[in-house]
């Protein structure tokens, strides 16, 4: 109650008797009571917006971006420095002629604008995963320094996998391709670099 309505009950409370002035006190409060109700339901939170009233109260997070998983990649002094397979800096079959074979992966590369698509061939009836992981070099101060972007793609198979749109790096970005034949262990790597 407002002191206003406080006022005015307290004015008319010398003429009532008790039951009628607690009649008047109970329609007050049941006054108050509904007009927060309905004031409450018109501000949103964000952490009971999606909560329907009379239902369970439940914590719901606000609608924000997770940052990728894996090492920081926002300088070279505070990024984990990645540890990469041993295949040469000299530019791929791959990035050269848009296909390469290594072991008994063979892997076909297709563009579609600013992406492009990947064709994995292994071993026939033999399971195989492919995981693209993204790495980028370092300039400046930390030049020669390499460090994991957080970008990793997963693909799984039975004799071939083709991949679904890839986005296209930057500069100074490459993608490396691990391919693992599940059957008897083989493992080749192959690099896409954005340059």
């Amino acid at each position: 109650m407002n002191a206003q309505e406080m006022q005015d009950l307290m004015s008319k409370a010398k003429h009532m008797s008790t039951a009628q002035l607690q009649q008047a006190v109970n329609m007050l409060e049941k006054d108050a009571k509904l007009n927060s109700v309905r004031t409450t339901s018109l501000v949103a939170s964000e952490d009971t917006e999606a909560n329907p009233s009379g239902a369970v109260l439940e914590k719901v997070p606000s609608t924000i971006v997770a940052p990728v998983p894996g090492p920081p990649d926002f300088n070279g002094a505070s990024a984990v420095v990645a540890r990469l397979p041993n295949i040469g800096f000299a530019p791929s079959l791959l990035e050269e002629k848009g296909f390469e074979t290594r072991g008994t992966f063979t892997v076909r590369q297709s563009r579609a604008g600013e992406s492009f698509y990947l064709r994995i061939y292994g071993k026939l009836n033999h399971n195989m995963r492919c995981t693209i992981r993204g790495y980028r070099n370092l300039m400046g101060d930390f030049t020669g320094n390499t460090i994991y972007t957080g970008f990793k793609l997963t693909y799984t198979g039975k004799s071939q996998i083709q991949t679904g749109h890839i986005p296209r790096g930057i500069t100074g970005e490459f993608d490396i391709m691990t391919c693992r034949d599940l059957g008897n262990g083989e493992v080749q790597y192959f690099r896409m670099r954005y340059d």
